[in-house]
């Protein structure tokens, strides 16, 4: 068993995560509100799903979820669709135009990744993507494995 990293170890990882993640979107030119693309992601990876199966795998509460969901059916990201199963409800779908915003979103930070990484080695690359999928796979075991992403 390893050491907790509750300490000033753990404090560096989560800092420095969200110093990285915070660094492409702004990179990237991102302008989107943060759960659009958060959102779409969970959407794309799996078939149409319900309000409350996106809100479940986002671990964000139904309301909160539900109200993004209405500004990204206003936007032409997604749509809804009958539920085969319940006729009475509807299932999320992502859009074209919400998978070319997706596409979008994801191609400007993995060229800012790409040119913020440039100087480092392909071993070094190789071994924090080998790190970085290992520890997103531990703390979420149950998440599909998802490319591009």
């Amino acid at each position: 068993m390893h050491a907790s990293t509750v300490g000033t170890e753990g404090q560096e990882i989560l800092s420095g995560l969200i110093d990285i993640i915070t660094a492409l979107k702004r990179r990237a030119g991102e302008r989107e509100d943060p759960a659009t693309v958060f959102l779409l992601r969970h959407l794309r990876a799996s078939a149409p799903r319900r309000v409350s199966d996106l809100a479940e795998c986002s671990r964000l509460d139904v309301s909160t979820v539900s109200r993004h969901v209405k500004s990204l059916e206003e936007a032409g990201y997604v749509t809804r669709i009958e539920d085969p199963d319940d006729r009475r409800a509807s299932l999320l779908k992502i859009t074209k135009q919400g998978q070319s915003l997706y596409d979008a979103a994801m191609g400007a930070r993995s060229a800012a990744l790409d040119r913020g990484l440039a100087d480092w080695s392909d071993k070094d690359r190789h071994t924090l993507a080998v790190l970085v999928t290992r520890a997103a796979r531990s703390l979420n075991p149950s998440a599909e494995t998802r490319s591009n992403t």
